[in-house]
């Protein structure tokens, strides 16, 4: 893992994300990516007003208030024993972040709140559910309470065979060998069968120890055993496959993806 690409936003939750994507680089050796992007979709029509373009005065206000976010971060960046690099960019928040994770091993995001005034209607749900589903590395959804992440912490791996699963275990690899405690947690009725082996003999292959667990309980809820259980060995982090389903089934129906991302308190990795 040596490219990590970390969303810029100047929510609540930054300052704790920006700590945690330092201390992964700093981990790895990695080079930390800041992406930031002004979205500008929302600015598309511009309407005179008394002369003036209010759509231009909007902009022009958010660029000041971008670059005096840049500022607070980059001041804390020099100071870090990481290698970073920032890009300021006018888009669409979704593809560029899509677009920049090409070469990325892990991207970072924030979850579970809303993204404030500036991008009306664009929450940090509706861009990891986005990013996560068209990026080929794993995302890190990051909850706005969480503080630091402890790459030392035991790991929950929920396991349910899918190939979402499978991709997000393999993503996971670099973060799973720092782990004290890897448990691959599968969650259904029948508790004598163990479907993680192949996920098991997959991590013994790379150095990784395991736990097997399956987990009494139904699988439309699994969300809640899998954090019920990550509580209580102290977890840092849950790796999951992401949207086993299409979003539009989670978003009717529930699922277990969107169910942790609306209430993990620890983050999520995801893949898919």
């Amino acid at each position: 893992m040596k490219s990590i690409l970390l969303h810029v936003h100047d929510d609540s939750g930054f300052d704790h994300r920006l700590q945690i994507a330092l201390d992964i680089a700093r981990t790895f050796g990695a080079h930390l990516h800041c992406l930031q992007v002004s979205p500008i979709q929302g600015y598309g029509s511009f309407a005179a007003v008394d002369g003036i373009y209010a759509a231009g005065i909007v902009l022009e206000e958010l660029h000041a208030i971008d670059s005096a976010v840049r500022e607070r971060i980059e001041a804390k960046l020099q100071g870090e024993d990481v290698a970073w690099s920032w890009r300021s960019i006018d888009g669409d928040v979704v593809q560029e972040l899509i677009r920049c994770a090409a070469l990325a091993d892990l991207v970072i995001l924030g979850q579970g709140r809303p993204a404030g005034p500036a991008e009306e209607g664009l929450t940090p749900l509706a861009i990891v559910e986005d990013v996560s589903v068209a990026v080929h590395c794993g995302v890190l959804a990051v909850p706005v309470g969480c503080r630091r992440l402890d790459l030392s912490a035991p790991i929950v791996v929920g396991w349910n065979g899918s190939i979402q699963a499978a991709h997000a275990l393999r993503q996971a690899v670099p973060i799973l060998r720092r782990s004290s405690a890897v448990h691959i947690v599968s969650v259904g009725d029948d508790t004598t069968d163990f479907p993680q082996l192949s996920a098991s003999t997959y991590c013994a292959r790379h150095g990784v120890k395991t736990e097997l667990h399956v987990l009494p309980g139904k699988v439309n809820r699994a969300d809640d055993v899998l954090a019920r259980f990550a509580a209580q060995i102290g977890a840092g982090a849950i790796v999951m496959g992401a949207f086993g389903r299409s979003r539009l089934r989670e978003a009717v129906l529930g699922g277990t993806t969107r169910a942790l991302l609306d209430t993990s308190a620890i983050p999520l990795l995801l893949g898919h």
